[in-house]
């Protein structure tokens, strides 16, 4: 991204945004991936207690319980992630907003000093 608006070299990073495009994938988030995500949760908590229970006089039931902990927590850390991913898409607009209007706001501070007054007969 240039403040100047000169386009960069090819293959330069630029700043683009689409808030169209930002809105399908906050919706995208919303109806389909954070439901599934739940539900294939849900569906692989129910199978491993069921197979749990199945094995509980077994070494393999205390390991699918051991499993199904470490399962719930990566569940848990994904819908977690894809709830932040959500709500940085669908702030994205005021949070570059912002920005701007804070940078351009310190232009202003940019302003050459007023020159001092000049006493007479001091020569310059």
């Amino acid at each position: 991204m240039r403040l100047n608006g000169v386009p960069g070299p090819v293959g330069a990073p630029d700043l683009k945004t689409s808030a169209a495009k930002k809105k399908a994938a906050v919706s995208a988030l919303e109806q389909h991936v954070e439901p599934d995500t739940q539900a294939a949760g849900k569906l692989m908590d129910e199978t491993s207690e069921a197979a749990a229970k199945g094995f509980h006089d077994w070494a393999t039931g205390a390991g699918i319980t051991e499993a199904l902990k470490g399962w719930r927590a990566s569940v848990k850390s994904l819908q977690s992630r894809l709830a932040a991913e959500k709500s940085a898409l669908s702030q994205t607009h005021h949070l570059l907003t912002g920005a701007d209007l804070q940078l351009g706001g310190q232009f202003g501070l940019l302003r050459p000093l007023p020159a001092a007054p000049q006493s007479p007969g001091s020569g310059h």
